[in-house]
């Protein structure tokens, strides 16, 4: 037989369930996901992601985000250390790490290759050829902007390492030897070409301008957001929400390439207001660079430079699992 509750029972018991929730009402709500995002350090287009993940942009509503100060470079080793959960990380370092034994996966994009090798507006150089032997400063040794410079250079006849005298470091600090005169010419990185340009230096070329030249493709995809497939696969709702946040904002800022120009993400770029030819320049060279595409073209795009990178000594051989998944976002 089931149990006979008197009225005034089921009463006291609701108001005891009500007075519960009214008490403890996380208990009754569900709970978000914890994750740990990067902030990049100011002067990088990464710490545009911040800012926009707290707009209304994005719904991550269901995230409990906590961000971690990073820069290019020390992300990848971040992620490794899982000091982070979601990264930027491009197709030549997911490789190289997976084969060390890590197992990343990209699974949304971030944005196409934006280094370019600038020159003084005065000085005599004309191409990379002519800078063979020079002093060049570019980002540190293990970013994906070096890796690739590398590939683009093997593609054109010619070692970065060997045949340019190299400086590798932070992208202010390759910056600050380039405007001392300390260096002939830096490899420089969205807004810092932008802001270079702005005030009279000269643009040789862009390294996605020497893989099209030597491979026929348009573009070059240079990072996307990457976890650890273990993380991917035991996050799975979260991994979404994240992957469709990242292109969602990658769509806006396509769409709308203006809204860089708000003062927040003026600060985060770090171009001083007071910089009108870079601010004007700003929003169609960063919109170019941003990435909306995750398909057949960027993952074609992926393998041919897994493929090339082997065939020019970069990684000694391709992984054995896909470095890509097509199914999060």
């Amino acid at each position: 037989m089931y149990p006979f509750f008197s009225r005034r029972q089921l009463l006291t018991s609701a108001l005891a369930g009500a007075s519960s929730a009214a008490v403890f009402p996380r208990a009754f709500a569900q709970a978000k996901k914890p994750v740990k995002l990067l902030a990049g350090n100011k002067g990088s287009t990464s710490a545009l992601y911040p800012h926009f993940l707290k707009s209304p942009v994005v719904d991550v509503s269901s995230l409990e985000i906590s961000y971690v100060g990073s820069a290019p470079g020390q992300m990848q080793l971040q992620l490794l250390s899982g000091a982070i959960n979601v990264g930027g990380y491009g197709a030549l370092g997911v490789a190289e790490a997976n084969l060390r034994g890590a197992d990343f996966r990209l699974f949304a994009p971030f944005d196409h290759n934006h280094s370019s090798w600038i020159v003084r507006g005065n000085s005599p150089y004309k191409s990379i050829h002519d800078l063979k032997g020079k002093k060049v400063a570019t980002l540190p040794i293990n970013t994906d902007t070096v890796r690739q410079a590398e590939l683009a250079c093997a593609l054109n006849g010619l070692s970065l390492k060997q045949d340019f005298r190299m400086s590798y470091g932070p992208a202010l600090v390759s910056l600050a030897l380039f405007e001392r005169g300390d260096v002939d010419a830096v490899i420089a990185i969205e807004p810092n070409s932008t802001r270079l340009i702005a005030k009279g230096a000269r643009e040789i070329v862009k390294v996605r301008d020497l893989w099209s030249q030597a491979t026929g493709d348009s573009s070059l995809f240079l990072v996307g957001w990457a976890a650890s497939d273990a993380w991917l696969k035991a996050n799975d709702a979260a991994a979404h929400t994240i992957a469709r946040a990242y292109y969602d904002i990658n769509r806006e800022i396509v769409r709308n390439p203006k809204v860089v120009t708000q003062p927040a993400y003026l600060e985060a770029l770090g171009v001083p207001a007071s910089e009108t030819r870079a601010v004007e320049l700003l929003p169609q060279r960063i919109a170019d660079i941003t990435s909306v595409d995750w398909g057949g073209a960027v993952f074609r795009n992926i393998e041919k430079q897994l493929e090339l990178a082997v065939k020019h000594g970069l990684i000694p051989y391709r992984p054995a699992q896909p470095i890509y998944t097509p199914s999060v976002l």
